[in-house]
């Protein structure tokens, strides 16, 4: 046998490379820093939602890695010359086109397609290509490393979103060192020699089964996870979550966008199911209003789309706009003399990145000059240095002094190149934001509707019968109450253009001069906002925030009432599901939250104490909410003796001798009942996840239940008494009073917040 006396074991060169590559400065990195010198923090950590060594579980053989995004088989494809003058932003980076002047490119059909050059990569997930079979090469482990990834200066760390790996750095990485890393990867990641020599990781040390127990004894505190929401209730079988946008993480946003942004770029395609606007026209030709389908009809609608984000990403879910959340604010934006005033959430809004700020600072003209002059590219830099978001494209022009234009087309109105290149640009680094979008006032006079409040909602969820609430049927169809204020909130959002004759006088001769007839319908330039039309409304991003309020709110009103709709057999076109079936979100597989904090838990140590570490949330979130649940993950149940689990909050020193009575921080206690096991030997062990289609048997009775424990009150109770964030507790208690071990084996607890 060989000696190994001098020899070095490849993760020790691994760091020695990076430690290389690096230098003497090193930045952040997301509060990891030096990440590569903790093996366990490199084998497990995120840098912005990139994991640094993929997980060995999570490789699949059949993809290829050349596609955006993860998709396989690209298609190669050679741009047409009348493509934009710059690089043309994708779903996953940007793809270089050919140089043309700005004006000489083919007029987009819709303003909905602002941000949808032609496809030259398949950006969407797939399962491979069709017609050959099985000819597929498998994706090695390092291939999925952010590590690796980001040393290659691929996306997304090409520039688009992030810099090329490592940061703060002249130094590069030499293929070679690449290539060293990535066979460190792919061995295994093995931490010594002998580890190499058995091609054996151990990632349980000693000190992290130290770890554990600790923490099982509430020793150390147990941290928020980190990864997307949706990923973590996965990981508990937990239900889709659909959060307030809000309440989004950083990481959460961007995926979100990323996948709209990828749908866009199929939008030439009306056949494809992967283009965003071959859903916006479902709404136009299908939807339903005006009758007891409104909801059902809308619940559906909202659930297949979210199925086909999925697609793209398992982590990704619809979010909710909460209306009232900006009634405030809204007070006097809704009806007044002035257009354009409205207030909704900074997730719609337009902003300036510095990738498109040197998109539209290089752009030319058709006479060869920049497009933008020196004082408008000196204001653009300003915006884009403030990260300044407005909410609306006019509001973003105005505070950039670019003056908002129009040309004639064929006697038709059309965005002069210089509002189409920055409108194009926007809409690719927000794909959120819709350009005929101008939220406020509709009429400048008289009030002809009012922003809904909370105390309106409340009377919503107060009606009784679900015809009033809901709409009546076929025979005696009528709108509904939430349908009523659903339809002042489309106005409100859509609002009136300020630059339409109707509505300016200056207008008026604007389009003389360009001898052009005003047509409320133009698809640049309308009367209104494209909310505000059912046949075009869900063009426009917001539409899906909008509607998942109008659903969750509807959600809530079946918390608290047992009302239908007539007809419950009906089919809703163009789907083959029935009223029926629409009618509990649970069954369709997702939730609503204003937000959701999770721990992860290790069911390897019986829990005597949980302690958690301050829950992150916004202070918006504590106030607003309205239910607040605490829910114990995957209790195991079979052959383990029962016990009480008393909760807690903001108890740092919890323990058995904590009383229970008289005290504000007590949320409740109760008992687990569990069984003996009679059976042969694994009789009680865990159940196999259920993974045949056709298997409908019954949940196993061994396979872990959850507890859901209401916490309104007692989150009420600390927050009155001053607490600026919230931390759980739980102690578990033997039938004989005394602490007790092994009684409590779970998967994790979430602390969430309704609206």
């Amino acid at each position: 046998m060989a000696s190994t006396k001098n020899q070095k074991a490849m993760y020790d060169q691994v760091v020695s490379i990076l430690d290389t590559v690096q230098g003497n400065t090193i930045p952040s990195y997301q509060g990891l820093y030096a990440f590569w010198q903790n093996p366990e923090v490199f084998l497990n950590a995120s840098l912005y939602g990139q994991r640094l060594i993929a997980p060995q579980d999570g490789l699949t053989t059949q993809t290829t890695a050349s596609g955006c995004c993860g998709s396989s088989a690209p298609a190669t494809h050679t741009p047409d010359k009348t493509m934009s003058p710059v690089k043309t932003e994708g779903c996953c980076g940007s793809q270089e086109t050919a140089t043309a002047p700005i004006d000489s490119q083919p007029k987009l059909t819709s303003s909905a397609n602002l941000a949808a050059p032609k496809v030259t990569t398949d950006c969407w997930p797939s399962g491979g290509s069709s017609g050959g079979g099985g000819a597929f090469p498998t994706v090695k482990r390092s291939d999925q490393s952010g590590i690796i990834i980001g040393l290659k200066g691929q996306y997304p760390f090409d520039g688009s979103m992030f810099p090329k790996l490592l940061w703060d750095t002249t130094n590069e990485a030499t293929a070679e060192q690449i290539q060293f890393i990535a066979n460190w990867i792919d061995s295994g990641c093995p931490l010594t020699l002998e580890e190499e020599q058995t091609n054996k990781l151990q990632l349980v040390s000693t000190a992290k089964v130290s770890n554990l127990v600790a923490l099982a004894r509430g020793e150390m505190l147990h941290t928020q996870a980190q990864a997307p929401t949706n990923e973590s209730k996965s990981s508990v079988n937990g239900l889709t979550v659909r959060k307030e946008i809000s309440s989004l993480t950083a990481e959460e946003l961007e995926t979100f966008r990323e996948a709209i942004n990828c749908m866009n770029q199929y939008n030439d395609y009306w056949q494809d199911d992967r283009s965003f606007d071959y859903w916006a026209r479902i709404h136009t030709n299908s939807c339903q209003h005006g009758w007891e389908q409104f909801l059902p009809w809308h619940r559906l609608y909202l659930y297949f789309f979210e199925q086909k984000l999925q697609d793209y990403n398992p982590n990704i879910s619809l979010t909710y706009w909460s209306w009232t959340d900006y009634a405030d604010v809204n007070t006097n934006t809704f009806n007044n003399s002035q257009f354009d005033l409205g207030v909704i959430p900074d997730a719609y809004g337009c902003f300036l990145t510095t990738k498109g700020f040197e998109k539209l600072s290089t752009m030319k003209a058709t006479d060869g000059s920049l497009l933008f002059s020196p004082k408008e590219t000196t204001a653009l830099a300003s915006l884009t240095k403030k990260g300044t978001i407005f909410n609306s494209g006019l509001r973003f022009l105005k505070a950039a002094g670019i003056d908002y234009e129009i040309i004639n087309q064929n006697n038709v109105a059309i965005w002069s190149p210089k509002i189409n290149a920055l409108y194009t640009v926007l809409k690719e680094v927000n794909p959120l934001w819709f350009p005929n979008r101008w939220p406020g006032s509709l009429n400048g006079t008289a009030a002809i509707s009012q922003y809904p409040t909370k105390d309106d909602i409340a009377l919503i969820l107060d009606i009784n019968n679900f015809a009033d609430m809901g709409g009546g049927s076929a025979y005696d169809h009528y709108f509904g109450a939430l349908e009523k204020v659903h339809n002042g909130m489309h106005n409100f959002s859509g609002g009136t253009n300020p630059n339409y004759p109707d509505n300016n006088k200056d207008w008026v001769k604007i389009y003389q001069k360009l001898n052009l007839t005003p047509d409320p319908q133009n698809l640049d330039n309308p009367i209104y906002g494209w909310m505000t039309d059912n046949r075009t409304t869900a063009f426009d991003p917001l539409f899906w925030g909008h509607h998942s309020n109008v659903d969750r709110i509807w959600a809530k009103w079946q918390e608290q009432h047992n009302g239908t709709p007539l007809e419950m057999d009906a089919v809703m076109a163009p789907w083959t599901l029935t009223v029926k079936e629409s009618m509990s979100i649970q069954k369709l597989g997702y939730t609503y939250m204003r937000d959701s904090v999770f721990y992860p838990v290790s069911n390897a140590v019986g829990l005597t104490q949980f302690k958690a570490a301050p829950a992150q949330v916004s202070q918006t979130t504590l106030q607003a909410h309205r239910k607040a649940e605490i829910v114990l993950h995957r209790v195991q149940m079979g052959n383990l003796q029962n016990a009480s689990i008393r909760v807690f909050l903001n108890t740092p020193d919890a323990s058995v001798d904590t009383p229970i009575t008289d005290n504000p921080n007590f949320v409740e206690a109760f008992s687990t009942f569990n069984g003996s096991c009679f059976g042969g030997p694994g009789h009680c062990n865990l159940p196999l996840p259920n993974t045949r289609t056709f298997d409908r048997r019954p949940l196993h009775n061994h396979e872990p239940r959850n507890y859901k424990i209401d916490a309104s009150d007692a989150v009420q109770r600390v927050l009155n008494n001053g607490a600026k964030n919230i931390t759980v507790q739980l102690v578990i208690v033997g039938l004989n009073g005394k602490p007790v071990e092994n009684a409590v084996f779970i998967e994790g607890v979430s602390l969430n917040f309704m609206d």
